[in-house]
């Protein structure tokens, strides 16, 4: 099991719930819920997003990435706003940053249209600047 399926389980166990409730709870099939376990994949932000605010946790938490439930170090800016902050604070080009991460400068501008990236992408720039994912797309939990 990867980390977010830990948390995942742990949190489903701590509730007293199965799959089939949260899945229902939050809106989504259990087919859904299940891939995540049996197919080892991610939920959309989306997705993560409304099990946070279930589960009354940080997105950090949900994926491994803190042992603290809730995180004070998330903020009320967009995705886009947060990445171009910590280029300029790294003094890194938008080029160095993408081909560091073996991405393509079309991320980058779909990014800058509102489309935040798959959360697999959302861990590997948050470990790339050291950051959170609460702090990258903002506070999930308002």
């Amino acid at each position: 099991m990867n980390e977010f399926q830990e948390r995942l389980n742990e949190l489903i166990l701590e509730n007293n719930l199965n799959r089939l409730n949260l899945a229902k709870t939050i809106g989504i099939s259990s087919t859904t819920i299940n891939g995540y376990f049996n197919n080892n994949y991610y939920p959309t932000l989306d997705i993560a997003i409304k099990l946070c605010k279930y589960f009354h946790c940080s997105l950090d938490y949900l994926f491994g990435l803190s042992d603290f439930k809730l995180n004070a170090n998330s903020n009320n800016k967009s995705f886009i706003e947060n990445i171009d902050h910590l280029l300029q604070i790294n003094n890194l080009s938008i080029s160095k940053f993408l081909n560091d991460l073996q991405m393509s400068e079309y991320n980058y501008y779909r990014w800058k249209n509102l489309q935040t990236p798959k959360t697999g992408n959302l861990v590997v720039i948050a470990n790339y600047f050291g950051v959170g994912l609460d702090f990258l797309v903002g506070n999930v939990n308002k």
